[in-house]
């Protein structure tokens, strides 16, 4: 006779502290109470199949592999403790069961537990609920996998969901996935219903408090994305959160990442999209999961297989999503051996996340899990802008919109949404007949000051653009430069408003973990007409040269630099410079004799990206010095009327002589390379409110 779990569960009265406990269950529940503290459970979950049309989501599968790995080689997670259920393996009965029997069962006081969840949301009879694999009608209630997380006998749990719960009838915002079931459920499974009453009463938890952190990809108004395209799909919030903690070090504190966090993904999803958090005061002070990093330092990959002596493979997993979407060939990967000795690996082709590299060392051991950072970063010299084509557009708009774009030397490519990863799309307001086109952010949400009249020209249209169109080439380069995580620099820079109000502190990885973490005051959202400054600290042997640049919402770059006699007046007529801070010194910018920076509209997420180098950026100055444009109010800042020149000049500036360098068919590549050793590129991201 078959027997359905919540059958076995009622019959066995949930026995030994859990749900019906197999014997060999309850085998390895006496083995884990003899194990030495704390013990380290995960349990992941994936769908990326629903059938019955529902649009897949890819990127679920990846979520659990960067959240397996991060678990395995930066915090010590056991194999044989982290249990993944994917694809049709996770129907809602296989994820209770497991989350009973793998966690429950088995954690006890002290022990870190994690559980992670990526798929669709959706809500069904004023509750919450994620879509299994085994579609709408078995959906599983939120609330149940609360309940259960409360039967833990540990307090240091983490529950991180990557879903959203706002029904969604678009499969795709701009280009990204979205992750909300397109409608509210009408009837929700009976057996969750009964089962939620089961766990209230059998572990009697009206006066049990859930001290835990849960960690939720977005608000409940809001929507949570999938990355759509080549590189890679992945859950947003996910990505983010896993590649922010591979890099972290020592291990921050909740209080300390997730500012950080929150900020990173609105940068990404224009606000559409702000990750929530619910716990308890007291674990603010704790790490997002429970536990520090196995390993003094971050880094931006690891070993995953080793193919033979001098070939293996690496997952690109700490990687910044700009930089990783156009990481180059010929980048190099570095690792300290015990010896002190510096070991080198040349990237030798990348799909994705997963990348095949080669040893520049032959007599050097390595083994899986290997932690490697960033040693030399490769770019091909000529970077485009992709641009994806709106599903609003029609076919005669498509073709003309293409053959109109492969005119303009700065678009590499012209794709459909969801096909690859872009940055930016054309749209259309209104009908065919009287519409007028857009630009749109990857996210969808409109770029100011691109929509152009009524009734205009497809063709005609797309030249208007073309201005902004290199404002966000420029955009893109520049982003390729931050290395905060990986500079080979010893720099720490701070973001402060001057009544202390809100502050942001950012370090290089050469001095992490000598005073104190990066940390993050009130998650940096500065009301219109705050004062800020940045303090610069060089613990370097030599003077570092500097230069900021603001990216606004209306896409209107501004940049600071110094004048030599005055560092902080525009007004007279000698050349720019670069900020110079003097070797083992500390600098402020602006200076603070003649006032602050006060923050202005437009509201929204704004970017400074503050470049340090050693060298005194010749090419930039030169075109700045040709063409400059003072800002307003604050006339410390240049208005920059050819960004993409200046970001050239920039790349120019910091890109490594290679001489003429020859692949082995003896063509020659056409390639940027920076040494990481070189530069810092800090990128500081808030948010600014009425």
């Amino acid at each position: 006779m078959n027997i359905t779990r919540r059958e076995l569960l009622q019959q066995t009265g949930w026995g030994l502290l859990t749900l019906a406990i197999s014997q060999g269950t309850l085998n390895r529940h006496l083995a884990a109470l003899a194990a030495p503290n704390p013990r380290k459970l995960a349990l992941l979950v994936g769908i990326d199949q629903y059938g019955a049309n529902i649009p897949p989501l890819p990127g679920c599968l990846t979520d659990v592999e960067l959240q397996k790995d991060l678990l395995r080689y930066r915090f010590g997670f056991q194999d044989a403790d982290i249990v993944t259920l994917t694809g049709q393996k996770a129907s809602g009965e296989a994820i209770e069961s497991a989350f009973l029997e793998h966690l429950i069962a088995q954690a006890k006081a002290g022990d870190v537990v994690i559980f992670h969840f990526s798929g669709y949301g959706s809500v069904g009879a004023g509750k919450e609920v994620f879509i299994t694999a085994h579609g709408a009608e078995n959906a599983l209630l939120k609330e149940n996998i609360l309940l259960m997380a409360r039967c833990l006998a540990t307090d240091k749990f983490s529950l991180i969901f990557d879903s959203s719960h706002l029904p969604q009838p678009q499969p795709y915002l701009g280009n990204l996935r979205v992750r909300s079931y397109p409608e509210a459920l009408t009837d929700l499974n009976p057996a969750e219903l009964t089962f939620a009453a089961d766990i209230k009463t059998r572990f009697n938890l009206k006066n049990k408090l859930s001290n835990g952190v849960i960690l939720a990809a977005a608000k409940p108004e809001q929507i949570a994305l999938e990355l759509s395209g080549n590189s890679p799909n992945a859950g947003l919030f996910t990505y983010d959160l896993t590649q922010y903690l591979w890099q972290a070090c020592p291990s921050p504190t909740i209080a300390i990442a997730f500012p950080h966090l929150r900020n990173l993904v609105a940068s990404h999803s224009s606000e559409q999209q702000q990750p929530a958090i619910l716990t308890n005061q007291k674990n603010n002070s704790a790490p997002p999961y429970h536990t520090t990093s196995e390993t003094s330092r971050g880094g931006a990959a690891i070993v995953t297989n080793l193919i033979d002596e001098r070939t293996l493979e690496v997952n690109l997993v700490g990687l910044p999503l700009e930089i990783l979407e156009n990481y180059g060939i010929n980048s190099c990967l570095s690792f300290i051996e015990a010896t002190g000795e510096e070991i080198s690996l040349q990237i030798l082709s990348r799909q994705g996340l997963k990348a095949k590299a080669q040893l520049l060392s032959p007599a050097a051991s390595l083994e899986i899990g290997q932690i490697l950072q960033e040693k030399l970063r490769v770019f091909p010299s000529q970077i485009g802008l992709i641009v994806g084509l709106d599903s609003n557009l029609t076919r005669i708009e498509r073709v003309d919109a293409t053959s109109t774009f492969a005119g303009l030397p700065d678009v590499a490519a012209v794709v459909n949404i969801g096909e690859q990863t872009v940055d930016c799309l054309l749209s259309r307001v209104g009908s065919e007949e009287t519409g007028n086109y857009q630009l749109l952010s990857a996210n969808g949400s409109p770029i100011i000051g691109s929509l152009g009249a009524a009734n205009e020209a497809i063709k005609s249209g797309i030249k208007r653009l073309q201005s902004q169109l290199e404002t966000l080439l420029a955009c893109k380069l520049w982003h390729l430069l931050i290395n905060q995580e990986s500079s080979g620099l010893a720099v720490i820079v701070t973001l402060e408003s001057l009544d202390q109000t809100y502050i942001s502190t950012v370090q290089t990885q050469k001095i992490a973990g000598s005073k104190g973490n990066n940390t993050a005051k009130n998650d940096l959202i500065l009301p219109v007409g705050t004062e800020i400054r940045y303090q610069i600290e060089n613990q370097e042997e030599q003077p570092l040269y500097a230069i900021i640049l603001i990216l606004n919402s209306d896409l209107q770059p501004l940049l600071y630099c110094s004048r030599p006699e005055n560092p902080d007046n525009f007004s007279n007529s000698s050349p720019l410079a670069p900020f110079v801070v003097a070797a083992k010194t500390k600098a402020t910018i602006p200076n603070s004799t003649l006032g602050h920076w006060k923050i202005s509209q437009p509201k929204g997420i704004r970017e400074n990206i503050l470049i340090l180098s050693r060298h005194p950026f010749p090419n930039t100055l030169t075109l700045l010095n040709a063409a400059q444009s003072l800002k307003g109010e604050a006339t410390q800042l240049l208005t920059l009327t050819n960004p993409l020149e200046i970001a050239r000049a920039f790349w120019s500036d910091l890109k490594l002589d290679l001489g003429l360098k020859m692949d082995n068919s003896g063509s020659v590549i056409d390639e940027y390379a920076f040494d990481l050793g070189t530069w810092s590129g800090f990128r500081f991201i808030y948010q600014v409110m009425d």
